[in-house]
């Protein structure tokens, strides 16, 4: 059965002593500072095996408003993963929200979000 971790610390994910064929990150990439952004980058590298692959989604720049997390553009994507990546795909998506955040206001569907594919 393949490995399942779940980290508590994203920014120290160089010190896992595994390494996936894939990882999931569902709504944590928007959340960093420029800084940690970086870190967390740096540290998925360390923690994929060669080929493998990242699945993110992220909320985007083309939801409105200012409710809910940082947005993050294409171009932040393609900056992040400029050196050593390769990005296979960037495709619109949605978040669904929880039923009991009723009270914060997003796009009909739910908020934007790019899902995107990263080697």
């Amino acid at each position: 059965m393949p490995a399942t971790f779940l980290v508590t610390d994203a920014l120290a994910l160089k010190d896992l002593p595994e390494v996936f064929d894939s990882v999931i990150d569902s709504g944590l990439f928007h959340v960093f500072s420029d800084d940690d952004r970086r870190r967390y980058v740096e540290g998925l590298a360390t923690v994929l095996k060669p080929g493998g692959r990242l699945f993110l989604l992220c909320f985007s720049d083309e939801e409105p408003g200012t409710q809910g997390p940082r947005r993050v553009p294409k171009k932040e994507l393609h900056a992040a993963f400029a050196e050593g990546w390769s990005i296979e795909s960037i495709e619109p998506s949605r978040y669904e929200v929880r039923p009991d955040l009723k009270d914060l206001t997003f796009s009909e569907g739910g908020p934007k979000a790019w899902f995107v594919v990263v080697r």
